[in-house]
């Protein structure tokens, strides 16, 4: 997959949007990514591609699927009931 500009900027928005949505600062969500402040402002800013590891942890962090914070599609979290 070629990675777009504009792919970086809806990771970023969403993840922007959880952080306000959850009034999380981005100095928390840093330590929770192991990564410095100035690290995850790049990546909001979308100067910085976030990482698939980032967005693992993410999606993890605020219960949302990768699938979301990609714009892959606009429902958060994944149905998981059993077929």
């Amino acid at each position: 997959m070629i990675y777009k500009n504009t792919d970086k900027l809806i990771t970023a928005r969403r993840v922007a949007g959880l952080l306000a949505e959850t009034k999380m600062s981005q100095e928390r969500y840093a330590k929770m990514l192991h990564l410095s402040q100035p690290a995850i402002s790049g990546k909001l800013s979308g100067t910085v591609k976030f990482t698939a590891n980032d967005i693992w942890k993410t999606a993890v962090i605020f219960g949302v699927s990768t699938d979301y914070l990609y714009g892959l599609t606009d429902i958060r979290t994944r149905d998981m009931t059993p077929v």
